[in-house]
């Protein structure tokens, strides 16, 4: 049975937590405000729901061809989050960074997503360990998909509010 409260926890869980998209997102709004990271959370929603969508129709097929998988790839999709989390918690932050145009904020925002392994990974284990067990249709998966984007990027702006808020704190410890 489909569990509703166990996949929103995980995606809030997975969303909320330091990734590539949160740190540029808390990054951008301690430089330049909450305001002008919309435009980089944009592209951050554009790509993440291509890249979800993309996940979420590529498990579906390796589930139909290869079944034996669904195990390892919940196991090394979760040590790989484990890891990226303890590189994000040891790294520095650059203050030397430049404001990027409108244009700009958005194509990096939608372009990172291509490269942002922990999108490609929560949404990998997410869509294989509590939707593709219960549910296989296209428009289930499209929904699903672009549910956990929305996830995210919300918890994007969160980050970039907590960025903007507490500029003055991270300006003075870093």
């Amino acid at each position: 049975m489909f569990s509703l409260p166990s996949f929103l926890l995980y995606t809030f869980v997975t969303s909320i937590t330091p990734g590539p998209n949160n740190i540029m997102s808390m990054s951008l709004g301690l430089k330049v405000g909450f305001r002008k990271t919309l435009y980089f959370n944009a592209g951050v929603l554009t790509g993440f729901c291509i890249i979800t969508l993309l996940c979420a129709f590529f498990c579906a097929k390796l589930n139909e061809w290869i079944p034996e998988i669904r195990l390892p790839m919940l196991v090394l999709g979760t040590i790989y989050l484990i890891w990226l989390a303890v590189k994000i918690l040891r790294s520095t932050y650059d203050t030397k960074a430049v404001e990027p145009k409108k244009g700009q904020a958005y194509l990096s925002g939608l372009l990172l997503q291509f490269v942002n392994v922990k999108v490609m990974v929560s949404a990998i284990v997410s869509i294989q360990m509590f939707v593709l067990p219960y549910y296989q249709s296209t428009e289930a998966l499209a929904a699903f998909a672009i549910f956990i984007a929305i996830a995210g990027t919300s918890c994007n702006l969160v980050w970039s509010g907590f960025g903007s808020v507490a500029s003055r704190l991270f300006a003075n410890h870093t």
